[in-house]
């Protein structure tokens, strides 16, 4: 079965991590990635980088198209708002089918006193200041067109505003009611209209304009509430497939509309954590195909921290894993991080070998009990005062909590880890 080639542009985005994660082992469609920056986060998910010019490059639908030739792009998912904003207009030129909304969509949602505009007296809306002489403080400030939170916040005085406003050009901006109480966001999947699912979660914390602390909501009341307002803006603006929607309560408990965004979100993977895949939904609505929404009845919070990702230089053929407080901890389980690990290794046709000093002679009733007899290609058990490192190959690499085994293989040229390491030598 050929893989549809799927574009995701720009790479390196979290946008772009949570598309790569929702299609990684697809069997259907295969990630291809490209940057307008020289250095990308998706490189350091071993994957290649090709580069385009910025959306908003007059040469950009051309060498898009010429690039969509080259590779055999089927499907493009934009991972920022300005390509999201840039692709729909052009999409007509282009042989690959662009997953997103429409023109007119992204020419309303993409400035945010276009939006404020379009939803009046049709959704709730915070309070908008046309100059500065009907600003009430404390003032939220935010430019028409902007991402991730940049730019914007609470100017509380009449002083501050001014200082603000002496750096940076009011007329690009909204001026608006300062929203005080929680803030959420809707994770939606429309079809022609319809809204097939939606799915509230808290924004508790956020890091330039990413929730980092969220949670999903289970009030049957307000997940009604939502719902009712995804389907008012899905059915007025004709929404179809991936979007989302923010709301905030203000000071008064009411909730307030602040933007709706035509693309996948950064934190849709909480609710792709209850079995809904809108990236895979997306691509087979885009193919034509009949779509259903299932999802697991489960509750669910989520914290993101920042999770480190290598390139280096480490080549083995042979790893060689230590057996007590490395594949076995507690004398109580197994470590999976050693064993994805090991299998990792296995599939790249490396040799796997346990190596042990194990004295407790529950070596073999243990690998039984786990079901790893087989999982080695050998087994070297060795006496106490003996030398890991006398039975490494060259080329080989010892997972080990032994300081003096990790020393001495580095002294004879070898690699060696703890139990620390784990992240840098996987691959994905």
């Amino acid at each position: 079965m050929n893989k549809k080639n799927v574009l995701v542009f720009p790479a390196g985005t979290e946008i772009s991590n949570e598309i790569f994660n929702a299609l990684k082992h697809n069997k259907y469609f295969k990630v291809v990635f490209a940057s307008s920056i020289k250095t990308s986060h998706a490189e350091f998910l071993n994957q290649e980088v090709y580069k385009l010019p910025y959306a908003d490059n007059e040469s950009f639908t051309e060498i898009m198209q010429a690039f969509i030739s080259e590779h055999n792009i089927d499907f493009i998912i934009p991972a920022h708002d300005d390509v999201a904003y840039e692709l729909s207009l052009i999409t007509e030129q282009l042989e690959a089918k662009v997953i997103g909304q429409d023109r007119h969509t992204n020419k309303v949602v993409r400035f945010k006193d276009v939006t404020y505009k379009y939803f009046k007296d049709i959704i709730p809306l915070a309070d908008v200041y046309k100059n500065q002489e009907e600003v009430c403080f404390p003032v939220f400030v935010k430019p028409k067109k902007g991402q991730g939170a940049l730019n914007s916040l609470c100017l509380e005085t009449e002083h501050e505003f001014n200082g603000y406003f002496n750096k940076h050009d009011i007329a690009t901006y909204v001026l608006m009611e300062h929203l005080t109480g929680a803030e959420f966001t809707i994770d939606c999947f429309s079809d022609n209209g319809e809204v097939l699912y939606s799915g509230p979660r808290t924004r508790e914390k956020t890091t330039r304009g990413i929730s980092v602390l969220s949670r999903l909501i289970e009030d049957k009341s307000l997940l009604e509430e939502f719902y009712q307002y995804a389907s008012i803006i899905s059915k007025k603006m004709g929404l179809h497939g991936i979007w989302f929607f923010q709301m905030k309560y203000d000071k008064h408990g009411k909730l307030k509309l602040l933007e709706v965004g035509p693309r996948v979100s950064g934190t849709m993977m909480l609710n792709r954590a209850k079995g809904i895949n809108f990236i895979e939904l997306a691509l087979f609505q885009a193919m034509g195909n009949t779509v259903e929404v299932y999802v697991n009845d489960v509750s669910l919070s989520l914290s993101r921290a920042l999770l480190p990702r290598y390139k280096h230089n480490i080549f083995y053929e042979t790893l060689y894993i230590d057996f007590d407080d490395t594949l076995y901890l507690d004398e109580k389980y197994i470590n999976t991080d050693i064993m994805k690990l090991i299998f990792q290794a296995k599939n790249n046709n490396n040799e796997v070998i346990l190596i042990t000093k194990n004295k407790k002679g529950n070596l073999e009733s243990t690998l039984k009990e786990f079901g790893l007899t087989t999982v080695f290609h050998e087994i070297i058990h060795i006496k106490d005062d003996d030398k890991k490192y006398k039975y490494m190959k060259k080329n080989s690499l010892l997972i080990d909590d032994s300081f003096q085994e990790r020393k001495e293989a580095i002294q004879h040229g070898l690699y060696a880890y703890s139990l620390d390491n784990m992240q840098l030598l996987f691959e994905d």
